[in-house]
């Protein structure tokens, strides 16, 4: 064979070349091998190398290197010499009962020194039609288990010699001995690499921890945002919250983003996703909300999920989201976009930064109490500066009225001297009523609030406040359905609890005040007024301490307590105390167990 052939047999994509083609020792060739293979040559290069140096020691025309597949049934074509009919990485038939099929089971060369029909092993399809008369093949080990089968073919008949079985052999075992090697080289650089992001990822956490820690600073979530950054060296991190908007629904907002230096510009993608309602991401809003993590790669989404990818003037390959809860309520996510490659994300990889997403609701958590404790101070400050007015009006009127009956009793009519003994029964009724919401609101504080259980029937316990109002209080309220409506509770606090709303809904309300006792799809009492109702952001907030439901300083009794205690005193009985706004009408609803 010429020069000019060995060099087409070879192909164009051959990584080695030898220095010259005349045959060569068999010792010398394993040599050769050996030590490309101890100079930490890569395997496709070995691999390479050991075609030509077989070809050349044993002069045959084809030699090649299959590797077997899972199953064992099939094997991948990973080298070979002199075969133009068949590509690199072709399918090859492993059945037992095919040469590299029997090798397989062999520990000794297999030789075929002739092929016909009454040969024991069949050619494979692909070696058959290329006019081979005889070959040989030995395994490669692989550790304690072949890798694949090395052979090689002749066009003539041919009986191989033990010596050349051995050289064969011997190759296999240096290829074999550098497939390990290589693979252990592999596992060391996975380990060194794992290790090495492990550091960076618990150095990032250290520094997202330091950051979110911080006292003072508008910019401690982007410096923990940064340290993601730097950690997973991703193209973007970006944080966003949830909330509600009254025309899109529940959306998604992005409060921190950073970028790699080298990243196309965000400014597009900053006011594409600034503002993404979640009935656009359904998939990914059912994992997050679900508290599991979701690797988006957006060729795979569907439905409008894909078109709102598609649609991003920076395409992103692939992205991390990881939800971040907040008292085990899903807030937000904290995602980790790629725009250059579809990124695989470790097990270990989400882990270290679900730590980073926890870090973010604990401080989010922690922002929030923060904000509550100083909203919970200045309500105190209010309520301290504004109790001794509400205290003093009423006294003040008892105490005047008081003296003018004790200096000029004598002097004023009688319907005088009554009219003066009802200001001060109700102002004096008033200095009650706030008492008894501080006392109420201290117990709460301390935790010795109690109430008893027994059956009540609510219309009577209802009539009785009513009996506490003046004539012209009651001239705006209406007493409806007055049936008797029997629950379990405590008749003081029940009174107490509809006192405060219907004073609420006089003070604050319409022209128009209604309480309605309930008993049929519900067991309460209905306190309804005209008025222009409480607006959807303060519905909840009007029933913590120190909140009012208006904004209205200076009136008797407006400590903001009353429905903080009334909610309660309602869910001790085993109820609840909600509001809500139907039909232009403001609603408090008094709900209770149903006597047996």
């Amino acid at each position: 064979m010429d020069n000019a052939s060995v060099r087409q047999d070879q192909g164009s994509t051959a990584r080695w070349r030898p220095p010259q083609i005349d045959r060569i020792s068999s010792q010398a060739a394993v040599a050769e091998l050996g030590q490309a293979a101890l100079d930490g040559s890569s395997v496709e290069f070995v691999f390479d190398m050991a075609m030509q140096l077989v070809q050349r020691a044993l002069g045959v025309e084809r030699a090649w290197i299959l590797k077997r597949l899972e199953g064992g049934a099939t094997s991948r074509l990973v080298a070979h010499f002199g075969w133009e009919e068949i590509a690199e990485g072709a399918i090859i038939s492993c059945d037992a009962d095919t040469q590299p099929g029997f090798t397989l089971d062999r520990e000794e060369p297999v030789v075929v020194a002739y092929w016909d029909d009454e040969s024991p092993l069949e050619l494979v399809p692909e070696f058959a039609n290329a006019g081979i008369m005889a070959g040989m093949s030995v395994i490669v080990p692989d550790g304690t288990t072949p890798y694949g089968v090395l052979g090689v073919h002749t066009r003539d008949r041919r009986n191989f010699t033990t010596d050349e079985a051995d050289f064969l052999r011997s190759i296999a075992n240096v290829i074999g001995g550098t497939i390990v090697n290589d693979r252990a080289r592999q596992q060391i650089a996975h380990q060194s690499e794992t290790q090495e992001r492990r550091l960076r990822y618990q150095g990032a956490l250290a520094e997202c921890a330091q950051a979110l820690l911080g006292n003072s600073g508008e910019d401690r979530l982007d410096r923990a945002v940064r340290a993601l950054l730097d950690a997973t060296q991703a193209t973007y991190v970006l944080v966003e919250r949830n909330r509600v908007d009254p025309e899109l629904g529940l959306c998604s907002y992005t409060v921190a983003e950073v970028e790699k230096d080298e990243a196309p510009s965000s400014q597009l993608r900053n006011e594409y996703w600034s503002v993404v309602p979640w009935d656009r991401m359904p998939m990914s809003r059912a994992k997050l909300e679900a508290g599991e993590p979701f690797v988006i790669i957006p060729s795979q989404l569907e439905g409008i999920e894909r078109e709102t990818y598609a649609a991003d003037p920076v395409p992103v390959l692939t992205e991390l989201n990881i939800p971040i809860c907040v008292e085990g309520k899903w807030e937000g996510l904290i995602g980790f976009s790629e725009t250059t490659v579809v990124r695989e994300w470790t097990e270990e990889d989400i882990s270290l930064l679900t730590t980073a997403a926890t870090m973010i609701g604990a401080f989010w958590e922690r922002e929030a109490a923060r904000e509550n404790r100083e909203q919970l101070i200045r309500a105190k400050d209010q309520f301290l500066a504004s109790i001794s007015h509400e205290l003093r009006t009423p006294l003040t009127a008892v105490v005047g009225f008081g003296e003018v009956l004790r200096d000029s009793g004598a002097t004023l009519s009688e319907s005088e001297r009554r009219e003066f003994l009802d200001v001060l029964i109700a102002q004096g009724s008033d200095v009650t009523n706030i008492v008894n919401d501080l006392l109420v609101a201290a117990k709460a504080d301390i935790g010795t609030l109690n109430v008893s259980r027994v059956t009540v029937n609510l219309r009577a316990q209802t009539a009785q406040v009513l009996e506490g109002f003046n004539r012209d209080q009651m001239a705006r309220i209406g007493f409806l359905n007055a049936q008797d409506v029997r629950a379990m509770g405590d008749p003081d606090r029940i009174r107490q609890i509809v006192r405060n709303l219907i004073t609420n809904a006089l003070r604050y309300g319409g022209d128009d005040v209604h309480v309605e006792v309930v008993g049929e799809e519900q067991t309460g009492i209905l306190v309804c007024d005209n008025g222009p109702g409480i607006p959807d952001q303060d519905r909840e907030r009007i029933f913590q301490p120190y909140q009012r439901a208006h904004n209205a300083p200076g009136v008797a009794g407006s400590l903001g307590l009353g429905l903080s205690i009334s909610r309660k005193l309602a869910r001790l009985m085993d109820g609840d105390l909600v509001y809500r706004h139907d039909r232009h009408r403001s609603i408090f609803e008094l709900s209770l167990p149903r006597a047996s």
